[in-house]
């Protein structure tokens, strides 16, 4: 009986085992043609790769296998479309491991147009959706998923027509091309070719097209802004605006004029940081006009930068004793530490001057408005503002992914245009720096505006100058919804919002200042990306019942019988007599 027991009990831990092994195999998988760029040597033409994506157990860890070789923006972007797609799915990942494969031929151009065609496949493998066998995109992936341009478009329209696809998505703004001598728009050319190219601002409008998945429409709904930030705003901006009525006195200068009547009129539609920001700007000058003016000794600039110098370091002494246990405060130490770390840098721009007999009074008057304007940004600490887990080790994964994809950006973008983003790249060299020390927050906050800046340019790039006005209402409406969405999870992110509304308060006169702000709420209004949730969030899909499972299910159901019978039969079976005496 007890070798019986046994032998069914080893039986079944196999045949568990097996199952085991073969639960953490695969949970899901599929793939979708990619349109990217073959370089034969002497130039581009578009081709067809395969990306395949395995989703696994394990700990959210993205991997990427390619054959041939790709470049390192390829993982990059793959890695920030798997962010995206759990996010914006509300999914939780965690507990997932990401097996991306790309098959392709050598020659084929890496970068990180493989973005919207990785968060697409997710999607479906999230969503546990059939993925559609005639379909292609091609594009970046950006923060809110946004469909981001690329190169070579026509040639990939031109390969995905030479393959029998039936749809291709494209980044909204595509340049016109020209065809049989005339000059077409891409869903034209599309045409002529007998495929079907559609402009798709965001990879949502993809997922609900191909996969029929409904989202939940925020356009039509209000935006709701937070009263106790509306408050503590409109306390800063009452604060920088006072400010300027006393600098102004004796100074006539009509642009400055412009900026204070700007902030009045952004005060009175309740925009108070955009009113702030105008008044910053009015006080930064009439300072510097007035240093300028008066001719500051070096005596009196050496004694402002001495007081200069002692408010800055008790106010960093004071916010570095903060808790940052809340998005809302490590937020407010983002924009504090920014902004003491400014008026640092320029005081000492003003002590080198001293050190050459020289006075710096430009500098100095941009350090003391820098310093003045933390001051007031650090009333919004308040330990409020969504239950996440912020802690070291959340910020400096955060800090590390979001270098990643800076970098990712800048190099795409210097792939293009040689040239560009030296000012992105002393960014992210900061944040590189900020990582070593251990500075985690302000190194993500450091690398998301870098990534932000890549991104403008990213953005604008193949878009005709008439088209602009659309990127930016697109950049707005999506910032709009990542904020929207925040405010579900529970929080509300002061900077985010505060550059939202500033970007519109820009868009009719300074487009490229109102664009790149809108890239900056978007990029931190999902912040809450990098950090988990204790609110309760959908989990992924699982395969279901194998006639594996089905086969150890009635195993085990046969060993309980036989065990109950054989244990049955015993207790019914006679006693066996013992014999007494002695052995015969």
């Amino acid at each position: 009986m007890r070798r019986f027991l046994f032998t069914t009990f080893m039986f079944l831990f196999v045949l568990f085992s097996l199952q085991s092994v073969s639960a953490q195999e695969v949970v899901n998988k599929g793939s979708v043609d990619l349109l990217a760029l073959f370089d034969n040597g002497t130039s581009q033409v578009g081709s067809i790769a395969k990306l395949e994506l395995e989703l696994r157990p394990g700990r959210e860890r993205v991997y990427l296998q390619a054959f041939p070789m790709t470049k390192i923006t390829t993982q990059a972007s793959l890695r920030f479309a798997q962010q995206v797609a759990c996010r914006g799915l509300s999914v939780d990942c965690s507990k997932y491991d990401f097996l991306f494969t790309i098959h392709a031929l050598p020659g084929i151009v890496g970068g990180p147009s493989a973005g919207s065609a990785a968060a697409f496949l997710t999607s479906a493998l999230l969503l546990n959706k059939s993925l559609p066998e005639d379909v292609a995109l091609t594009g970046t992936i950006n923060s809110g998923g946004i469909i981001g341009p690329v190169g070579g478009v026509r040639k990939k329209v031109e390969a995905a027509a030479n393959n029998h696809l039936r749809t291709v998505y494209v980044p909204p703004g595509a340049k016109a091309v020209e065809f049989a001598n005339a000059s077409i728009s891409m869903e034209e050319f599309g045409k002529s070719l007998n495929l079907t190219v559609v402009e798709a601002p965001t990879i949502w409008e993809v997922v609900e097209r191909e996969l029929g998945v409904s989202f939940h429409n925020l356009s039509s709904e209000e935006l709701m802004i937070d009263s106790e930030y509306s408050s503590k705003m409109r306390e800063v901006s009452s604060d920088l605006c006072a400010r300027t009525e006393g600098l102004r006195l004796g100074i006539n200068d009509s642009r400055l004029v412009n900026f204070t009547v700007r902030a009045k009129d952004a005060f009175e539609r309740g925009e108070y940081y955009a009113a702030a920001s105008y008044c910053f700007r009015a006080n930064v000058e009439y300072r510097q006009k007035s240093y300028l003016e008066k001719n500051l000794s070096l005596d009196e600039v050496e004694s402002r930068l001495s007081r200069l110098l002692v408010d800055l370091r008790s106010l960093e002494r004071n916010v570095k004793t903060k808790n940052l246990s809340t998005l809302t405060d490590l937020q407010t130490f983002m924009a504090v530490m920014e902004r003491i770390n400014e008026a640092r840098e320029l005081a000492g721009s003003v002590s080198d001057a001293l050190k050459k007999n020289k006075t710096d009074a430009v500098d100095l008057a941009f350090a003391e408005e820098r310093a003045f304007s933390a001051k007031t940004w650090a009333r919004f600490f308040d330990g409020t503002g969504g239950n996440f887990e912020v802690n070291v080790n959340s910020l400096k994964r955060g800090c590390a992914a979001k270098i990643s994809e800076a970098e990712e950006r800048y190099n795409y973008v210097r792939s293009v245009i040689p040239n560009a983003l030296e000012n992105t790249r002393e960014d992210i060299d900061k944040a590189y720096s900020l990582l070593r020390d251990g500075n985690f927050a302000l190194c993500l906050y450091t690398a998301s505006k870098a990534k932000s800046q890549a991104d403008v340019l990213l953005g604008l790039m193949g878009v005709e100058e008439s088209r602009f006005d659309d990127v930016i209402d697109l950049k707005l409406q999506v910032a709009r919804n990542a904020l929207m969405r925040a405010q579900e999870n529970g929080v509300f992110p002061i900077i985010a919002y505060s550059y939202y509304e500033y970007a519109r308060s820009l868009r009719d006169f300074d487009k490229v200042s109102s664009l790149l702000f809108a890239e900056y709420a978007l990029e931190l209004a999902n912040l809450d990306l990098y950090f988990k949730s204790a609110q309760k969030v959908v989990t992924a899909p699982v395969e279901s019942y194998t006639l594996f499972d089905l086969a150890i299910l009635s195993a085990f159901v046969f060993a309980l019988v036989v065990c109950y019978l054989q244990s049955f039969k015993t207790l019914q079976a006679p006693p066996k007599r013992r014999l007494r005496g002695k052995k015969r």
